[in-house]
């Protein structure tokens, strides 16, 4: 089974040569879709990689992004990127093993590359979330069989919250889903930005909005003003 990775990106372009680099060292001939959220291509100009497939979303947003990614994808399982996440050594072959045992979807462990004992007690959380409710976030590189995808109408279009729109879908359509063992390591720089305290509780906040019915435009708006 072929895996394709889609990164949605907005002026990351001084990190996005560093992410492609780290799949290729995992896997050279691994299919890399990036598609850029700014229309003036500036993540899309840095790329070294000339084998990296390169769309221009016309509506930005992380759900639209990925979703006009996974309509460019040719694998049959899609695992969704964040530009600051980087995978485990193992991760592709994780994946494929966890799919030929019959998992249609799931997440990596949360991991942030920072040493303060704050950052462990949030990944416990994480995977006792994950454990308890299969609803992994999108720093954690969620993958889908391309199937399981299409039975549920594909990726959520909106700009916020579809890692949890998605997870939802999967799970209420009865889909197995399996949190691996390995951890990714993501970078704080939203923490670091923000204060721990502040952007868990924040984080918290609009979760719980999007829950009771907020509008996932607003949402993002005030994910993007903080």
């Amino acid at each position: 089974m072929k895996i394709s990775v889609i990164i949605p990106v907005l002026h990351e372009q001084d990190q996005i040569n560093r992410i492609i680099n780290h799949l290729r060292s995992i896997d050279p001939d691994i299919e890399i879709i990036v598609i850029d959220g700014d229309p003036g291509n500036s993540t899309i100009a840095a790329i070294a990689d000339k084998k990296v497939f390169r769309l221009t979303s016309t509506i930005k947003g992380r759900g639209n992004q990925l979703a006009a990614g996974a309509s460019a994808a040719d694998g049959d399982i899609l695992l969704m990127l964040h530009a600051d996440t980087f995978l485990p050594s193992h991760a592709f072959s994780s994946i494929l093993t966890a799919v030929s045992r019959g998992t249609d979807w799931g997440a990596f462990r949360l991991g942030i590359d920072a040493t303060s004992p704050l950052y462990r007690v949030i990944e416990r959380f994480v995977d006792l979330r994950c454990k308890l409710f299969a609803l992994p976030y999108g720093d954690q590189a969620i993958f889908v069989r391309r199937v399981a995808l299409q039975e549920i109408g594909g990726i959520p279009a909106i700009p916020l919250m579809e890692d949890v729109a998605l997870a939802r879908k999967l799970r209420q359509t009865g889909f197995r889903f399996t949190m691996l063992s390995e951890r990714v390591s993501t970078s704080p720089r939203r923490w670091q930005k923000d204060g721990v305290i502040r952007r868990t509780l924040h984080n918290w906040l609009l979760l719980l909005r999007y829950l009771f019915g907020a509008d996932p435009e607003k949402l993002a708006n005030r994910y993007q003003a903080n």
